[in-house]
């Protein structure tokens, strides 16, 4: 068994982890990061197959925060885009813009149904008939019942896998915070002149080859400083004693263990796993809290079709009931760099999937074969425009904000107080379902805090409003206390 000993271990490989070593390198920490996976980047991956970039997940680059904004710049320098947002949502064979366009909805749904919907709407404001402690009465009680089941429910309930009367309304807070019919209609009429509805950006920032890109170039930026990486390395154990976290044994890709002495411990792997990881287990109430807080898996079929043109968006929302897939991602539309060849298209069908559910247990052929069938029956583009193909998984990568998950995290949090050499950050790490800028500030304030600095990671994207333009940066915004 190899022994390493040096003054920080980082946990996982994703913007949060890289971040945190960066933090770590600049001021002088000996630090090693171990990663699961064969490179960095965690969800940030972006995988190279034969010429071509695909992602996992789209992952728009745009901060409030000035810090975030000057490392994408500073990491990737010429190798980063500025592009131009489009994304719509399919549904019933007709495309909505996002954000709405007034005529758009009314052509699309018919003069009745819009009628119907803007009554729906009124009658909501009026009574209230939805519970705001969940995601279907919150968005009953904003835009009405009928736009929700149009616009809300089929989808959510696609990437969540519950009903919707089941999800917190916190999701909805953290993500959709500040949007209702009257300004969705107000930014359809005036073009969005104000700029203050969450989730409506215009333009983002984008590495020409992918996510993936930055994540590379930010771990070989940090190894300047000494940091040590050791990726396909997977955690077994988290040995503690008097609060302190001691030691981390890990396996290698060939089987062979490795231990890890530190000084800190930074993690950013899933909470649950890193808590099941620990020796001596927690007390049976913590572990009776770990047991409920839950993850989306996600699956991604990737597809090259000899077709140049399907649609323009980066991605699209599919709401349609009959079919599993939930979101299309086009990657050329993020960087035309990411295609080998133009007049070729390639797409991304993404799942939303519980881990060892009906999909995400079929095989890679049978997985292709569904996508194909499901993106010719959408009127999309025919099967025999098949090239070639292959699928992603990827586990616990979605926090499910469940009506119980805050009483149950509040109990994990309260535990892992009292150690006070380790830190959790991330999305994962945190089970909070953060966009890549949140996770790395969770990143740089978690290994600030180790140089006596008082960040509250928790209150990161606490914000009232939302991260999805870019900005100026307020370091208040950010939770430095």
């Amino acid at each position: 068994m190899t022994r390493y000993r040096k003054g920080a271990l980082v946990i996982g490989a994703g913007p949060a982890g890289l971040a945190c070593a960066l933090e770590l390198g600049k001021n002088q920490v000996k630090t090693t990061v171990i990663e699961r996976e064969a490179q960095v980047g965690g969800l940030c991956r972006t995988v190279v197959r034969n010429g071509n970039y695909y992602d996992i997940g789209g992952h728009r680059f745009f901060s409030k925060n000035k810090e975030v904004n000057e490392l994408w710049h500073d990491v990737l320098k010429d190798d980063i885009l500025y592009v131009k947002r489009k994304s719509r949502i399919y549904y019933r064979s007709k495309y909505y813009h996002y954000p709405l366009r007034l005529l758009n909805v009314v052509q699309n749904l018919g003069l009745c149904n819009s009628l119907l919907c803007v009554g729906s709407y009124a009658w909501s404001l009026l009574k209230k008939p939805g519970d705001d402690k969940t995601f279907e009465g919150w968005v009953i009680n904003r835009f009405g019942a009928r736009l929700y089941k149009i616009f809300f429910k089929t989808y959510t309930e696609k990437v969540w896998g519950i009903p919707c009367k089941k999800l917190s309304s916190d999701w909805a807070v953290q993500r959709i915070q500040g949007m209702s019919m009257k300004r969705a209609i107000l930014d359809a009429v005036f073009k969005n002149q104000s700029r203050k509805t969450k989730s409506f950006i215009k333009n983002f920032l984008y590495p020409m080859y992918g996510p993936g890109q930055f994540c590379q170039k930010l771990q070989k930026f940090t190894e300047q400083f000494g940091v040590d990486y050791r990726c396909e390395t997977d955690v077994i154990s988290i040995h503690h004693n008097h609060n302190r976290v001691t030691h981390v044994y890990a396996r290698q890709k060939d089987s062979r263990m490795s231990e890890y002495h530190a000084d800190i411990f930074f993690s950013s792997i899933p909470i649950s796993v890193l808590l099941e990881r620990f020796d001596p287990k927690p007390p049976k109430e913590v572990m009776d809290s770990v047991s409920q807080l839950n993850f989306r898996s996600f699956l991604v079929v990737n597809l090259v079709l000899n077709k140049e043109n399907i649609f323009d968006d980066n991605w699209i929302y599919i709401h349609e009931p009959k079919v599993r897939v939930a979101r299309i991602q086009n990657y050329k539309n993020w960087s035309h760099y990411m295609v080998k060849d133009l007049t070729k298209t390639t797409l991304g069908m993404e799942y939303f999937v519980n881990e060892n559910d009906d999909v995400w247990s079929m095989t890679d052929a049978d997985l292709i074969n569904q996508a194909l069938g499901e993106l010719q029956g959408l009127n999309l583009c025919p099967r025999d425009k098949y090239l070639e193909g292959f699928v992603i998984r990827v586990p616990k990568v979605y926090p499910i904000y469940d009506e119980f998950y805050q009483e149950h995290l509040n109990k994990i949090k309260e535990y892992l107080s009292r150690f006070k050499n380790l830190q959790v950050m991330g999305r994962c790490g945190m089970f909070r379902y953060d966009n890549s800028d949140h996770a790395i500030l969770t990143g740089l304030f978690a290994a600030r805090n180790f140089f006596e600095s008082h960040y509250d990671l928790w209150a990161v994207n606490t914000e009232k409003e939302y991260h999805e333009e870019l900005g100026p940066y307020n370091k208040d915004v950010n939770g430095d206390r």
